[in-house]
């Protein structure tokens, strides 16, 4: 919960808590999947319009968020998380570059773009050959050629590098709490940024209030409409938006525990064709590979069938009951 409520935390120091760091990289990861079930409902509405936009999300989120960040880089020096919790990016040692305007230094702003948006979008791929591969590996599919051989060390080189990467980010972040390193993620600490409070804004001379209350009253000609109150309108409903999303991320891990205070269901009913799935996963018809028990109905898959059935309508293909991934349990039988 402190992450949910670190916009209430600041230091007298005015350097960023840790709470508000955990929080803007929290916003950061939760908006490509908010924005993926938004795409996916309309693609299941309009499947003639937009079914393509769920096949290309991931090129169309890159570029949402380029246009996004390099506007928030550009105009407030941070990423759009970062500015949502009121930070912005310095260089640790700035130079004659570095203006004392909210602009950073082109270079860093380039780096800081690409560590942004690019490497996220690498390694979601990655993160998907990967899987593929994964499944490939648990099913036994994977032999002994060279190929599958590379498969297989790539697996395990990847682990390795996520792990070593998850330790280096823990150590940044020890360092920065101890006060020993200025910089509170890996990434900033290799571009060489830290973070601040953002300076106060100076106000606008003209206001959406004075727009409203000049139209109401027909005096036209003293209506003024700015392009700095177009884009703050944008910006507040950006940042509106990524609140309710906040909101419902938290209100969706509340829900485990809330359902575990319901009555169990009742019982699946018997089917007639269940013959058919004696000691054999029910998508498949095959022999279990890999046997995994969806609890919430109790059939018995292969786990690759039930983890593609799930991930794609979240529910089990037997009883309709909603299921999800997390819920998968492997069973080690003697077949």
């Amino acid at each position: 919960m402190a992450v949910y409520a670190a916009h209430l935390t600041r230091t007298l120091q005015g350097t960023p808590s840790v709470f508000q760091v955990t929080a803007q990289e929290a916003l950061g990861s939760t908006v490509k999947p908010a924005l993926r079930k938004l795409v996916e409902y309309l693609a299941a509405v309009y499947p003639d319009k937009l079914s393509w936009s769920e096949r290309w999300y991931d090129e169309l989120y890159l570029l949402l968020d380029c246009i996004v960040q390099y506007h928030y880089l550009k105009h407030y020096a941070a990423s759009f998380s970062e500015s949502f919790y009121g930070l912005v990016r310095s260089p640790i040692s700035p130079n004659h570059e570095f203006n004392s305007g909210p602009r950073l230094p082109h270079k860093l702003e380039q780096a800081s773009l690409l560590f942004l948006v690019g490497l996220p979008y690498m390694q979601d791929k990655i993160d998907k050959i990967l899987e593929g591969w994964r499944e490939e590996l648990d099913e036994g599919r994977l032999g002994k050629s060279k190929g599958d051989q590379a498969c297989k060390a790539a697996i395990r080189l990847y682990k390795i590098s996520n792990f070593v990467g998850e330790v280096s980010k823990l150590v940044v972040l020890a360092q920065y709490l101890t006060g020993k390193s200025p910089s509170p993620t890996l990434s900033l600490q290799i571009l060489g940024l830290t973070l601040k409070d953002a300076p106060s804004e100076e106000p606008d001379d003209n206001s959406w209030g004075d727009l409203f209350r000049n139209v109401l009253m027909g005096q036209f000609s003293s209506a003024v409409l700015s392009f700095r109150m177009c884009v703050a309108a944008c910006r507040l409903l950006m940042e509106r938006g990524a609140f309710v999303v906040q909101l419902l991320r938290w209100w969706e891990s509340r829900a485990p525990a809330a359902c575990s205070a319901l009555p169990p269901p009742p019982p699946p009913q018997a089917r007639r064709d269940e013959y058919r799935w004696l000691n054999a996963c029910p998508i498949c018809l095959q022999s279990w590979r890999v046997p995994t028990v969806l609890p919430v109905s109790g059939y018995v898959f292969c786990y690759t069938c039930i983890s593609r059935h799930l991930r794609r309508s979240g529910s089990c293909p037997v009883t309709r009951l909603p299921a999800s991934e997390r819920s998968l349990v492997r069973l080690y039988l003697d077949l």
